[in-house]
């Protein structure tokens, strides 16, 4: 199933599941107890039982307010209407990951340093890079962000684990803003991934149960310029291992909180489109759907 988070003009807040094509029913309006996705996952691990399970229990009980999802996206985009689609979830913390994660070719193996080939034959090892709290997250149609003091920023399409006391709790995508401070100096990576609005995520959740082939997820990425495409890129997000493997490496050595989203890899971009003020960036993910998001200098 997919989750959504819904917000109406004056201020409430829906946990919304995809029940039917296109029509999304709210939770939160059979059972005023569930108003995030965290409260679903909660009641997962007491439980035992899925969260698939716990919402259909739910729908059960009663009708719930419905929702048009093509309105949402519509009025979203806009900024009008009766309702707009949110950020999904609110985690306590993101990680941004990559390189390990990728299948390398021989010949980029080769070429290579000792370091890059050390961290790519040590999976076990995660190359994760904080990347801040949910206040530097924005929504599938809210303002990313880039540095001011950065002349290379590029926008990247990424498959996002959701991660839930160290386990893999489901899948959403997003935008993870990448600067090149870090390549100007390693003492600058820190400040090369946190900063306002550097990564976007949504525009839902779905479970591992709904994801028919997590290995390999086509990723769309368009970038708009006015009313000109500045680059597109169309990329398989295709796994070197497992995402379970990965999400296990990130927390074996480490006491995450309870919810996390790690950026798995920049699988969709291109590296000469450097984003500028009020440029537009849309990313696909297959089974998911898609993020557009504005660009502000911060």
């Amino acid at each position: 199933m997919r989750y959504y988070r819904v917000m109406e003009k004056f201020g409430e807040t829906h946990l919304c599941v995809e029940a039917a094509d296109g029509v999304l029913t709210s939770l939160t309006s059979i059972n005023d107890l569930v108003k995030e996705f965290r409260n679903l996952l909660e009641a997962s691990h007491i439980t035992e039982t899925s969260v698939d399970a716990i919402a259909e229990r739910i729908l059960q009980n009663g009708s719930g307010k419905e929702f048009n999802l093509d309105n949402l996206i519509d009025w979203s985009l806009s900024n009008s209407g009766e309702a707009r689609i949110i950020k999904p979830l609110e985690p306590d913390e993101m990680w941004a990951g990559g390189f390990g994660n990728m299948i390398l070719t021989p010949e980029k193996l080769a070429s290579s340093d000792d370091s890059d080939q050390l961290a790519y034959n040590t999976p076990e090892i995660s190359t994760v890079i904080y990347k801040g709290t949910n206040q530097r997250l924005v929504g599938p149609f809210d303002t990313i962000g880039i540095r001011a003091d950065t002349e290379r920023t590029i926008a990247e399409g990424e498959v996002v684990f959701v991660i839930y006391k160290g386990m893999l709790a489901g899948y959403t995508t997003g935008n993870e803003v990448a600067g090149n401070l870090s390549a100007l100096s390693p003492r600058w990576s820190v400040p090369a991934k946190v900063f306002k609005g550097c990564a976007s995520v949504g525009p839902c959740i779905a479970t591992p149960e709904s994801i028919e082939n997590p290995m390999s997820m086509q990723l769309d990425l368009i970038h708009y310029r006015g009313n000109e495409i500045v680059a597109e890129d169309s990329s398989p997000a295709i796994f070197k291992r497992s995402p379970e493997e990965i999400v296990a490496s990130t927390v074996a050595h480490d006491s995450p909180p309870d919810l996390v989203i790690q950026y798995s890899g920049g699988f969709a971009g291109v590296a000469d489109a450097l984003l500028k003020a009020g440029d537009v960036v849309r990313i696909t993910l297959e089974g998911i759907g898609f993020v557009e998001n504005t660009v502000e200098v911060v």
